[in-house]
């Protein structure tokens, strides 16, 4: 088969295209952006050109990034010949019958490379797609296997209810991505337990509302008591029916125990045992940009995807406790998710002792009426916090004139932001020497 993906630097495309690529297929794709991700393709020898690619008749299927316009050019073009272009949830659902299939709105790519750690250290050879990075995969969001397919589904597309799953796990369910289910939260909840319901096995957390095979949280199937935590390392006990384990999680963060919690019941259900699970956990490496340390001397600079309030709230509560003085970078990603609840982000930035916000990345989306300032304002005069906005090339040199010994910068947000976290990372290092 002869597949085009269109904006293949995205970190789903780009995961299927070296997918279907190891499968033998002809594999081409295209991006307006010269990324690390196309940059990555290129060298694993995917066709990629920047910019838009001529379609001709001997494309099979021509793949499309929900980013990508329907009057695309590339997508214009491929209409007019007739070939079928589909989303790539569409796609996915279609061509990737997942072995486990990990959905939720936060922790979906911890979770999913916490299950393919598992399998691996247990004997098994998954292939595995994922929204992240791991650190141990050396620049690449997938691995090829021959024991079926450890992937991400991503909730924020309606055709997730197409995928069939053999297990079918859910992180958590907040309502987010409104606008692609018409902004009716009863919609996207309907949407994911039609996913669930495809499934032969599935796991949930223990307050969702769903008949599954296993439950994990405070009064689940699944259970933990947290030991002892610190910067580099969680210590907790997990229970199962009459059994537990002390586990060591290297990875800080309480929210990183309950995808651990959600990845061993996807293990369970491989049939692999609540012992070997555990303590396949130890020496997790974890994803590139979550709460990733990228400079630690004085100072501490911290990279973090996170970018919905409760995933802002939830990386300054773990960071907070080990430094003497929390800094919060946040850019704010998407115009609609920031209009909806700009007061939100407010409230779970308040844990910072100081914020800086910056420019919305507006991915796909464009709004001229939304500004990010706003957010800075009322954290000052509503919540009286120490708050600032500072537009995107002035953060560096702001941060380099603020430093506080013993503190954290923690950036967060999941577009431009993690490049100006290393450029400051790599000033401090210069510095340094």
């Amino acid at each position: 088969m002869k597949i085009h993906f269109i904006g293949v630097g995205g970190m789903g495309l780009s995961a299927l295209a070296l997918y279907f690529k190891q499968l033998g297929n002809e594999v081409s794709g295209s991006d307006v952006l010269n990324s690390s991700m196309v940059k990555m393709l290129l060298d694993h020898d995917v066709n990629v050109k920047v910019g838009h690619m001529p379609v001709d008749k001997s494309f099979d299927v021509i793949v499309k990034s929900s980013a990508v316009s329907d009057k695309d050019p590339e997508v214009l073009q491929a209409t007019k010949m007739g070939i079928p272009v589909l989303d790539r949830m569409e796609f996915f659902a279609e061509y990737v019958k997942p072995l486990v299939g990990i959905t939720g709105t936060d922790g979906k790519s911890s979770t999913t490379h916490m299950v393919e750690w598992i399998a691996v250290k247990n004997g098994m050879d998954p292939a595995f797609l994922c929204g992240a990075i791991p650190k141990d995969l050396k620049g690449v969001n997938f691995r090829m296997g021959n024991d079926g397919i450890i992937a991400e589904v991503d909730e924020s597309d309606p055709k997730i209810k197409k995928v069939r799953s053999e297990i079918a796990c859910l992180t958590n369910l907040r309502y987010d991505h409104l606008e692609k289910y018409g902004n009716d939260p009863l919609n996207q909840l309907k949407t994911v337990k039609q996913y669930l319901g495809n499934a032969h096995y599935t796991v949930v957390p223990d307050d969702f509302d769903f008949d599954a095979s296993m439950t994990f949280g405070e009064t689940g199937d699944l259970s933990f008591e947290l030991l002892s935590s610190s910067f580099s390392e969680q210590m907790f006990k997990v229970r199962y029916k009459r059994e537990s384990h002390v586990t060591r999680l290297p990875i800080v963060g309480k929210h990183q125990i309950y995808n651990s919690l959600a990845a061993i019941g996807a293990g369970l259900l491989l049939g692999i045992s609540l012992k070997n699970c555990t303590e396949a956990l130890a020496d997790y490496p974890g994803l590139r940009r979550r709460l990733e340390v990228i400079y630690s001397g004085d100072v501490c600079v911290v990279d973090d995807y996170a970018h919905t309030p409760e995933e802002v709230q939830a990386s300054i509560e773990s960071v907070k406790p080990y430094f003497r003085k929390t800094t919060a970078i946040f850019e704010p990603h998407r115009y609609s998710r920031f209009v909806r609840e700009h007061e939100k982000f407010a409230i779970s930035l308040l844990g910072a002792d100081e914020i800086f916000v910056t420019d919305i990345f507006g991915a796909f989306e464009s709004n001229d009426k939304a500004k990010s300032n706003i957010l800075a304002e009322e954290l000052r005069k509503r919540w009286k916090a120490t708050a600032k906005f500072v537009k995107l090339e002035e953060i560096v040199q702001k941060l380099k004139q603020d430093q506080d010994p013993r503190g954290v910068y923690l950036f967060m947000g999941a577009g431009n932001l993690t490049n100006v976290a290393h450029k400051f990372a790599k000033e401090l290092e210069e510095l340094r020497w």
